[in-house]
């Protein structure tokens, strides 16, 4: 079965930053296409925005399909997975232990951005990964504030909410590099620390930054790693 243009992926995890927490969901296969599922609805997160694929399942009756990875190709999200099985429900479960940890690395690099950016480096460049994660600076930065070890002992909260593109301020989001947000895209996905830092960004993401606990940062020029104990 083919995906047509008209339909689309849901994506859960936008839905508030508690759509990041959902676990499993049971979802329509809309067809299988380079070399993986497309979904009526997903709470994986695919490759890119500077986080990786989610992993998981789909599993329905005695099947169990393993997704190894998400991608986005175009307009269609696909969740990869070398079982090609003809089914047309089943119950998507993402790989919770991997996935909060880059939840954690997440949000943390939000707060570092912005300490950071109090410094005079912009983030032109950031990765997590399940425990570890970089961000590069346009320049180097005199030295990391004592703020930025203490972004879990805060206890920050998070919210999610949209924006349309006429109603960003560039004053408010200055830290955000504005100019990548694709011009198609009319409603943007704005993560916001509170009272630190307020981004658009389309990841996943903590309830509280207090979730991220112990963390470790290393300065290595313009670029910084950081991870978690």
């Amino acid at each position: 079965m083919k995906h047509s243009l008209n339909e689309s992926t849901e994506l859960l995890y936008l839905k508030g930053i508690e759509g990041s927490y959902i676990r499993e969901t049971e979802v329509s296969i809309i067809g299988y296409e380079n070399g993986g599922y497309i979904l009526d609805r997903t709470m994986m997160h695919y490759q890119g925005g500077g986080q990786p694929g989610d992993k998981g399942f789909i599993l329905s009756g005695e099947e169990r399909i393993r997704i190894y990875n998400v991608v986005k190709k175009g307009r269609k999200v696909i969740h990869l997975s070398m079982d090609k099985v003809d089914l047309k429900k089943g119950k998507l479960t993402v790989n919770w232990e991997r996935r909060y940890k880059i939840m954690k690395m997440h949000t943390l690099q939000h707060g570092l951005s912005s300490y950071f950016f109090n410094e005079g480096g912009m983030t032109v460049e950031s990765e997590v990964f399940p425990g570890y994660g970089y961000v590069v600076l346009d320049k180097e930065i005199k030295r990391i504030p004592e703020e930025a070890y203490e972004i879990s002992r805060k206890a920050l909260p998070l919210k999610r909410y949209d924006l349309s593109r006429g109603d960003l301020d560039p004053d408010t989001l200055k830290r955000c590099n504005l100019e990548k947000l694709p011009k198609s895209i009319n409603t943007i996905s704005i993560v916001e620390i509170q009272g630190l830092d307020i981004c658009a960004c389309a990841g996943t993401h903590l309830l509280n930054t207090k979730e991220i606990g112990d963390y470790w940062i290393r300065n290595t020029g313009k670029k910084i790693e950081f991870g978690l104990f």
